[in-house]
């Protein structure tokens, strides 16, 4: 497996985790991991290594923060993008790290993505 083109995704919406995961099989990425909570992806993040990090923001922010913070340090390789609603986006302006909006991920990430290959 090539760590690189592996991507965990971390959200708690059933349906948007395995529609992600459907619409990137689609797009050619084949090592899609999804786990729903934070504790199933840091014991992912022990195991594996992958190329992209996608963590879905839901109340409370703290545990999706501390969540980004730990797989950045564990795997600072990867691209790491939080999942953000349009609603709730004005609450993370100012974080460091990079987010997409849920409402735009199928319009965008692709783009994100390859622009992160060829870089």
């Amino acid at each position: 497996m090539n760590s690189t083109s592996a991507i965990l995704i971390c959200d708690r919406d059933h349906l948007f985790r395995e529609a992600l995961r459907n619409f990137l099989l689609a797009a050619g990425y084949l090592h899609i991991e999804i786990v729903t909570t934070a504790q199933e992806a840091l014991a992912k993040l022990r195991r594996e290594h992958y190329g992209c990090i996608l963590i879905g923001i839901t109340q409370p922010w703290q545990k999706a923060r501390r969540l980004a913070t730990v797989a950045k340090h564990r795997q600072p390789q990867a691209k790491l993008l939080l999942i953000v609603r349009a609603a709730e986006q004005p609450l993370i302006q100012n974080d460091v790290f990079e987010y997409i909006l849920k409402e735009q991920i199928y319009s965008d990430l692709l783009l994100w993505l390859r622009d992160d290959e060829l870089s």
